[in-house]
């Protein structure tokens, strides 16, 4: 569990860094195909970002048993299903509101949480995350004796990119503090490395003070122009009816809909269930409230009376404006009476 999505965590971390985010500013510079191998527990996780963009982005997430990947390129690893692999997702972010908008489990083939706990991602979004003090910066050798100057080097994390370890190469670190969440990461201290010349967009350097030990996650390859895998893109969720529509004071419908963030406008149709052709009614709405992934529609009194026949019985549609192939449907007939 530590390590669970502990990078995607991370991500929002510096996404919610109330300076400028040291990760926002490398993301708005990422190319589709970026990527990253971490290594820890003897594990490899590799994440691709995906069809990054100024308001959004994708990261597809694989992690199998560490294996020795020179006769097979990443590339090639992954166009082949990447074998011996133990779970793979993807990952879609808001960067603008900086919140998760979907996430997908191709290995258990179903959607996951946007706010479970598995993901650590609910209580990270304004984290503060600071420039790493220069005392705090780890340095080669033994300490000095008390009162005389410390002269050691600072130490840097090893940077490999396209398998090629890339010599004295620059980092900026930040420290962070993990919220008192019960996790296993609860308080504990976090310091995030990045390379300055921005060779890899992500952090290739994690380290994890624990109070009695250190623990680490580290980048063992970092490169550019991954190709895409065998999954062409994270799936998108129709919107959902919650229950049957409420009347509401002034004699209009209200309707409650379960639906993924990224849909932020709907067709709403009423279905003239009487005869064999039935007659469909687009009826303007309003969106009266969203919690989360949980939207309340309104409909008039008014438009009702105008565009549904008395005493007939309708059953709903609801439409995504962005995608009309993915839609609701609530076929419990519904009786009209002004």
């Amino acid at each position: 569990m530590l390590y669970r999505f502990l990078f995607l965590t991370l991500a929002f971390v510096t996404l919610g860094y109330s300076g400028q985010s040291p990760l926002l500013n490398r993301l708005k510079k990422a190319q589709n195909g970026d990527f990253v191998v971490w290594e820890t527990n003897k594990m490899i996780t590799l994440l691709v970002i995906r069809f990054p963009t100024e308001r959004s982005i994708i990261f597809e997430e694989i992690s199998a048993p560490k294996f020795n990947n020179k006769a097979l390129g990443w590339g090639e690893w992954l166009q082949q299903g990447a074998p011996g692999h133990t779970s793979w997702a993807m990952i879609e972010i808001d960067l603008t509101q900086k919140e998760i908008l979907e996430a997908y489990s191709f290995s258990r083939r179903g959607w996951l949480s946007t706010s479970s706990q598995e993901c650590l991602l609910s209580t990270l979004l304004h984290l503060d995350m600071q420039p790493l003090p220069d005392e705090k910066w780890r340095r080669i050798g033994p300490p000095p004796l008390e009162g005389e100057k410390d002269l050691r080097k600072i130490w840097n994390p090893p940077l490999f990119v396209e398998g090629v370890r890339i010599k004295n190469a620059p980092f900026e670190a930040f420290e962070t503090t993990w919220p008192e969440d019960h996790s296993e990461l609860a308080g504990k201290t976090l310091h995030v490395y990045f390379d300055q010349k921005v060779l890899c967009p992500l952090p290739t350097w994690i380290q994890i003070e624990t109070g009695q030990f250190s623990a680490s996650l580290r980048a063992i390859d970092a490169g550019h122009y991954l190709p895409l895998s065998i999954y062409r893109t994270i799936p998108k969720r129709a919107p959902e009816f919650i229950g049957s529509p409420m009347k509401t004071k002034a004699g209009g419908l209200r309707f409650l809909i379960k639906t993924p963030k990224y849909y932020k406008e709907f067709e709403l149709y009423a279905v003239d269930a009487r005869g064999e052709k039935k007659t469909i009614h687009l009826l303007n709405h309003s969106l009266l409230a969203r919690c989360e992934e949980e939207v309340q529609l309104e409909v008039s009194r008014e438009e009702l009376a105008s565009e549904l026949n008395p005493n007939h019985s309708y059953t709903w549609l609801l439409i995504p404006s962005v995608n009309n192939s993915l839609f609701a449907e609530l076929n419990k007939p519904f009786l009209w009476i002004p």
